[in-house]
């Protein structure tokens, strides 16, 4: 997203990201963003934010939810945010030097346990959520067979009946014949 100032007030990022106001307050609350108010109490957004918002909008429309988009953007904050530059009167947080490489191995180590984590939960919920439509599907197939059976059931008694009634009447109209033909055999008039 281009930057064209640096602060947006909740209006415009909205018509700019084509969100609603609304979808951008949610973000704001799911994904624990601070969005700092002007003096007068609105929110105001600044350059930073309007891309964080920005990269939401586009994780979202690539299908992620928001609680992973939420872990995606606190890893972000713990590499990309600047350290706190100590002075004579405070305590260094930085690691001592040559154990740099060891703190980036537990950091990429502890990541990865939390996507490893993040994908078994994701893959249990959707081989659960197929299970579930499998077994919905197969009762409604099985639903429409059995309709479908029973309307090949009802066509094919009434198609008997209609047979039986022909039948029946061929009969009567035959029935009488024989006699007649017997009769005419043995008097031989007609």
């Amino acid at each position: 997203m281009e930057v064209l100032k640096e602060r947006y007030s909740i209006t415009e990022l909205s018509e700019m990201l084509q969100l609603s106001d609304h979808t951008l307050r949610f973000y704001e609350k799911e994904c624990e963003l601070e969005v700092p108010k002007d003096e007068r109490g609105r929110r105001y957004y600044t350059t930073e934010l309007a891309n964080t918002m920005y990269r939401i909008k586009l994780m979202r429309s690539e299908g992620l939810e928001l609680r992973a988009i939420k872990r995606i953007l606190q890893q972000d904050r713990m590499f990309f945010h600047p350290q706190p530059v100590p002075d004579e009167n405070t305590t260094s947080l930085a690691p001592p030097a040559g154990r740099e490489i060891e703190s980036i191995q537990a950091i990429l180590n502890e990541i990865g346990r939390q996507l490893t984590k993040e994908i078994c939960y994701e893959l249990d919920n959707t081989r659960e959520h197929l299970a579930r439509e499998i077994s919905k599907s197969k009762l409604e197939l099985g639903a429409c067979v059995e309709n479908s059976i029973r309307r090949l059931e009802s066509r094919m008694d009434k198609h008997y009946e209609e047979v039986d009634k022909a039948l029946g009447n061929w009969r009567k109209r035959n029935t009488g014949n024989i006699f007649r033909r017997i009769y005419y055999r043995i008097f031989g008039a007609k």
